[in-house]
């Protein structure tokens, strides 16, 4: 439906799945294989990390319920205030600069500074740590859990990947590996971070995630973003384009990837690309302008 669209991407590799909840509507993959493995970067936290997390007591403190966490400044942290983006923490900490090993990220993401002030800002910090209390309190690590619940597969891959960065840091370029470095340095799996897909995979995912209204809302900020458990409500930093609804919700990833939903249509986007290849100083305007005009074609299409 969008073969043309999809050529024009400014983006090295592309791919576009679209769908109601009954049935994948189109889908397409330009300059990258029909089933390539994608990095899903900070899709992973709605996709892999949010349903598990979910199954845990959301309104316990952290420290009652992690004895890692007790006595640690996240210890009166709850899990729905990590998934809701309002635990007070950094958006990011570069852990992988001092941090030798997966333990070791842990034990600094433990003593990450909080300012429990209610407010809602964006934090990778909160889904690292919502990724390891799953690991440790279900016993298995989230490369189980995901490709037992969904496919979605952390590296190794059993087959091609799309390359990403550049990286200046590893010295070489990445494909098939995370980009994201606190989850390489985590040994490639994290809750924030490192999940790989197809786009069959990725849309199926997504798909489960459409039901009739947007998840309820659960928490704000001053800057008009607005938070459910995991999805970003409208606006949603403009990630469902200029004819998002709204009622619309969906996630972003770093190195190029969104889902946006649209429940009072009826109908989901997923866009997976490399928009960082090769390197992420490139300009994102051609990106977000394609994004939009794709949106934009889809509404036009669907509504």
């Amino acid at each position: 439906m969008f073969e043309a669209l999809l050529e024009r991407a400014p983006m090295p590799a592309v791919g576009v799945g679209v769908f109601t909840a009954e049935r994948v509507v189109s889908r397409g993959v330009a300059r990258a294989e029909a089933d390539a493995w994608w990095d899903l970067a900070s899709l992973t936290k709605v996709l892999v990390t949010l349903p598990e997390a979910l199954r845990l007591p959301l309104d316990a403190p952290l420290g009652s319920v992690w004895a890692r966490a007790s006595g640690k400044p996240v210890g009166a942290v709850t899990v729905r205030q990590l998934l809701s983006h309002t635990a007070g923490l950094p958006p990011t900490i570069p852990f992988f600069r001092t941090a030798a090993s997966r333990e070791e990220v842990v034990s600094m993401a433990l003593e990450s500074p909080v300012a429990l002030t209610g407010r809602a800002d964006y934090s990778d910090i909160g889904y690292l740590l919502a990724g390891e209390l799953v690991r440790e309190t279900r016993g298995l690590g989230l490369d189980a859990l995901a490709l037992s619940r969904s496919g979605l597969r952390f590296a190794p891959l059993p087959g091609p990947a799309v390359p990403t960065e550049q990286c200046p840091w590893r010295g070489r370029l990445v494909c098939g590996e995370v980009h994201d470095e606190n989850a390489y340095a985590m040994g490639g799996v994290a809750g924030h971070a490192g999940a790989f897909g197809t786009l069959d995979l990725v849309t199926a995912a997504a798909q489960s995630w459409l039901g009739p209204a947007p998840p309820p809302f659960v928490s704000a900020n001053p800057d008009g973003e607005r938070f459910a458990l995991g999805w970003w409500l409208h606006p949603a930093r403009g990630i469902g384009g200029s004819t998002a609804s709204v009622s619309g919700y969906g996630q972003a990833g770093f190195v190029g990837n969104r889902i946006w939903f649209e429940p009072d249509h009826g109908y989901g986007v997923v866009i997976l690309s490399n928009r960082i290849h090769p390197t992420r100083a490139a300009d994102r305007a051609p990106f977000t302008d394609w994004c939009d005009t794709l949106l934009t074609a889809v509404a036009n299409q669907l509504r």
